[in-house]
């Protein structure tokens, strides 16, 4: 394995020690001990000799190499106002990194949180996602943990992505093709030079982790712990056979069990945490430190976390936050795609290890008159020409530019146009007794707005068309009771789904209502939130004993995002890719027209 750091024996070794260290605990608490007593000191004068050990982090990049429409929240100096700056673009991002690390060019490391690769946009997906691997490398990562969306294409290819080489010519030769869609440099791709961890994805035939569990960097002296974990849901966020053979353990657990091999073994001075998995904050604007309305699963992960991790770096909800707990423990996360990140300076006491001080702002990627690095630039603006011919080809046509943002229903316009599609997708060339009736698609599968051409208006592009709907998911016609129809519905609020719910948008003449008073968070199969006879399709009242024929994607039809209910049914017929079915529907309808959101009804 290649790094940009000194790599101190990552959990590769066959012997997995790691798990047999749980004697350490002891020893950890003993550590832990002597944190409280620096917390006490910390208003005491500075010895003379510390060091300061600055990270500069950011998480869910998604190939995000172009510039896109993004922007970030950010407030006026002085005042209650809000702008939003215009952000994103690896060139912006390299050129921000290059700046920070400026600051303390000595003793500064760039680690990331995870889904760096997967959902990404045409310019890295063509090539398999080779291009954002070879950016990360020229922006200087040292050290990441996977995200679910390292597993988007297995774990042979996430391999791949790790080590180097080619990507498998396909069984109908058209992918695989050096110098076409793989190894574009010199007919060469030399993978990852940062280090992926994973010490919670265990392969289950083994017993140990697919990947390393950890790494230590050291930095002005001080010997530092990286553990990376992944969100233990991601099983319910991939096709089943992506990560078959796999077990996902849990984060505490697993960060916890390691972190006596890492005082003691390797002695390092304390542990930096990097968790795919987040939480969001009411905020208005980036580095609002009082993190209202702080919610999210990473905090049952976070607060149970030994005190020798000191600080946690976080992804997956694509929010931003810089948020200390009640224990000291520093929290961060940096949005998504490219349009942040995070400074942390941490002052140590190289002797003792002691962490004296510690600070983090959220730093914007500013794409508006501001830098870029030309390297960087190079690089994007190749692989987006040799795709510029594809992407920019017109495939349809949008009478008014479509938000994938939910209205206090759950209702997205974007939704509710690829819920039709599907649908549209479901029906074509079958017969009206095999036809769909239905058709659901997950808001996590609706990957960007769709605005139209910043040069020809309301025209579409393909590039626009993939940026939305990226996976290249079948779209399967399931058999459906209508009970099981009331069931999917109360999925989208049962656990584990988040806080806020997870609602599908639904195919036009599909429509029932929910009402909010009911609880949110009810074990599986107690939910009460779908009001009792609202169902109906095309006005008429949903049977729970009558079979329906419900378009889904894959991803979905395996139970994905937690709706297992889907998974139970029987699959009638298969239709296209997605992407195919979105522009055979775009071609169909002409002009898109931006649907009304009267699908879903909401009581209190």
């Amino acid at each position: 394995m290649r790094s940009n750091g000194t790599l101190f024996r990552a959990a590769e070794r066959d012997d997995m020690r790691w798990w047999r260290k749980r004697c350490g605990v002891v020893l950890s608490l003993l550590w832990a001990l002597s944190l409280l007593v620096g917390c006490a000191n910390e208003g005491a004068p500075r010895p003379a000799s510390t060091v300061t050990v600055s990270l500069v982090g950011f998480n869910d990049f998604h190939g995000q190499l172009l510039p896109g429409n993004g922007s970030v929240p950010v407030a006026r100096d002085g005042t209650d106002a809000v702008e939003r700056v215009p952000a994103g673009g690896a060139a912006y991002l390299a050129a921000l990194i290059k700046r920070l690390r400026a600051e303390n060019p000595d003793n500064t490391l760039v680690v990331a949180a995870g889904d760096l690769i997967g959902a990404s946009p045409l310019v890295s997906s063509l090539f398999h996602d080779e291009p954002t691997i070879e950016v990360l490398n020229r922006i200087g990562i040292s050290v990441s943990s996977v995200g679910n969306h390292e597993f988007e294409k297995g774990r042979n290819e996430l391999f791949r992505l790790q080590r180097g080489g080619c990507h498998p010519v396909s069984a109908d030769g058209t992918q695989g093709v050096v110098g076409r869609d793989t190894c574009m440099t010199d007919g060469r791709f030399e993978g990852a030079k940062f280090t992926y961890l994973g010490a919670n994805v265990i392969d289950r035939q083994s017993g140990r982790p697919l990947l390393p569990a950890y790494a230590v960097r050291e930095i002005g002296g001080v010997r530092i712990g990286f553990v990376g974990v992944t969100l233990r849901e991601t099983p319910a966020t991939m096709p089943r056979k992506l990560v078959e053979g796999l077990d996902f353990a849990d984060e505490v657990a697993t960060i916890n069990a390691l972190v006596p091999t890492l005082l003691h073994d390797e002695r390092v001075a304390f542990v930096v945490a990097l968790l795919h998995q987040g939480g969001e904050t009411t905020a208005r604007a980036i580095n609002d430190t009082a993190c209202p309305g702080f919610s999210g699963a990473v905090l049952r992960i976070v607060d149970r976390l030994d005190p020798a991790v000191q600080v946690v770096m976080t992804g997956h909800t694509h929010e931003e936050y810089v948020c200390t707990r009640p224990d000291g423990r520093l929290m961060t996360q940096a949005g998504n795609y490219g349009r942040m990140a995070t400074k942390i300076d941490l002052v140590v006491e190289p002797g003792s290890g002691r962490v004296l001080a510690k600070s983090a702002r959220t730093h914007v990627a500013a794409n508006r008159g501001a830098v870029k690095d030309d390297d960087v630039d190079g690089m994007v603006g190749r692989y987006a020409a040799l795709t510029a011919e594809r992407a920019q080809a017109i495939v349809g046509h949008l009478a008014a530019p479509l938000s994938r943002a939910a209205n206090r229903t759950g209702e997205r316009p974007l939704g509710n146009v690829l819920a039709d599609a599907y649908l549209f997708g479901g029906q074509a060339g079958v017969p009206a007794d095999q036809a769909a009736q239905i058709a659901f698609v997950n808001p996590g599968g609706i990957r960007a707005e769709l605005s139209g051409d910043p040069v020809r208006g309301l025209d579409v592009s393909f590039g626009q068309l993939y940026a939305v709907h990226p996976f290249g998911n079948t779209l399967p016609t399931l058999s459906m009771t209508g009970e099981q129809l009331r069931r999917v519905l109360e999925q989208q609020w049962e656990s584990p789904q988040p806080p806020s719910g997870n609602v599908l948008a639904v195919s036009a003449g599909f429509t029932y209502a929910w009402d909010a008073a009911q609880p949110i968070g009810a074990a599986p199969g107690q939910g009460r939130r779908v009001v009792p006879g609202s169902m109906r399709l095309h006005g008429v009242p949903i049977d729970p004993t009558v079979n329906y024929r419900v378009t889904v994607n894959s991803f979905l039809a395996h139970g994905g995002d937690n709706f297992s209910v889907f998974s139970e049914a029987a699959t009638l017929a298969e239709s296209e890719r997605d992407l195919d079915v979105l522009m055979a529907y775009f071609r169909a309808q002409g002009v898109v027209q931006a649907p009304a959101l009267d699908r879903i009804g909401r009581r209190n």
